[in-house]
């Protein structure tokens, strides 16, 4: 388990990206984005898209990412 509440800092202004839901989903559950194994294949875009998230999240300066976070993983 991975708890973000441990590391001192604000929540929102955190996010854990991981494979395993398990991870997070019992601590920080509004932090965290699960991602899918990547197993080589070479058309996975699954980190773009995170990546494109998290950089519009970003540009925009948000106060606190967790709404955004769960519009994300709603999407």
């Amino acid at each position: 388990m991975k708890d973000l509440t441990l590391i001192g800092r604000d929540l929102a202004k955190s996010v854990i990206i991981d494979n395993l839901e398990e991870n997070f989903k019992y601590t920080t559950p509004d932090n965290g984005i699960h991602c899918s194994n990547f197993e080589g294949e070479m058309d996975d875009r699954e980190l773009t898209t995170l990546g494109n998230f998290l950089e519009r999240i970003a540009v925009a300066k948000v106060d606190d990412l967790r709404p955004y976070i769960k519009e994300f993983k709603a999407s």
